[in-house]
């Protein structure tokens, strides 16, 4: 904005607020009703997650999981990690 109106520039301040809070609160309404029409409601949480953090569905993002110290590469023991902890 290039005004050296202060009154409009506490305006125009004020307004991004309430349209962030707006915005907001409209996505968690509109992802909490996507969740309880879901029938598989693990997968429409995680297309969520997904489509929040920008995740492409990479799987070559996370290469070691640290558990209790023990540094995991292997996938398949990774998602044996994951299903002994779900």
């Amino acid at each position: 904005m290039n005004s050296n109106n202060a009154e409009l520039i506490y305006y125009y301040k004020r307004y991004c607020k309430i349209l962030a809070a707006i915005i907001k609160e409209a996505k968690k309404l509109n992802y909490a009703d996507k969740i309880k029409k879901s029938l598989n409601k693990n997968k429409t949480i995680w297309n969520i997650v997904n489509l929040e953090t920008n995740n492409t569905g990479n799987t070559e993002k996370i290469n070691t999981l640290n558990i209790d110290g023990n540094s995991i590469n292997d996938r398949q023991e990774t998602a044996n990690a994951f299903n002994k902890y779900f």
